[in-house]
């Protein structure tokens, strides 16, 4: 083979692998649009710095996700936002009349969505940090004892709502 055939393969594999990864990061980016006002901050903490502040409905790009932040790109902004306050994706915020039918359509099946489908947020409270420097604090979990149920109010409780007593064997233990 002679030496063009060999250039000519390597370019087209440089740019085949160019396009791939070029394809690869388009498609890991992530959009959305601000459900409200908010300020944008400088690190993913309630008492970080503000460094801009995003309009309601300012289409924003995803950069990366931490917990119950966003670090996100608008308008020359580049900061973090709280997860509840981004919606994904491109398309518009719901209008009145859908709301009507997404209210006839919980009414029917017990849920929101058109397709029946339930969405949920889980958010990890607690960092590895958080968990390797936490320590005891006995005094909160005595002001927690006032929250407690006494055996008689819990039963008086069931009883009110119409509960019946049952006793249920422990499981064996594991040896």
């Amino acid at each position: 083979m002679n030496r063009s055939g060999i250039n000519r393969r390597f370019k087209i594999l440089v740019a085949t692998v160019g396009a791939l990864l070029f394809a690869v990061a388009y498609a890991a980016s992530e959009v959305g649009s601000t459900r409200v006002d908010v300020n944008v901050l400088s690190a993913p903490k309630t008492d970080a710095k503000t460094v801009g502040q995003l309009s309601a409905n300012t289409r924003v790009d995803i950069a990366e996700r931490r917990g119950a932040w966003m670090r996100v790109k608008a308008n020359g902004t580049t900061g973090w936002v709280r997860l509840h306050q981004v919606r994904l994706g491109t398309g518009p915020e719901k209008t009145s009349s859908q709301g009507m039918k997404m209210l006839w359509t919980a009414g029917q099946t017990g849920r929101s969505g058109a397709t029946g489908i339930v969405a949920t947020t889980g958010v990890r409270g607690l960092s590895a940090e958080d968990l390797k420097t936490a320590q005891p604090n006995p005094q909160q979990v005595q002001a927690l004892e006032k929250y407690r149920a006494n055996d008689a109010s819990a039963r008086e409780q069931a009883r009110a709502a119409g509960l019946r007593e049952r006793q249920i064997a422990l499981l064996p233990k594991e040896q």
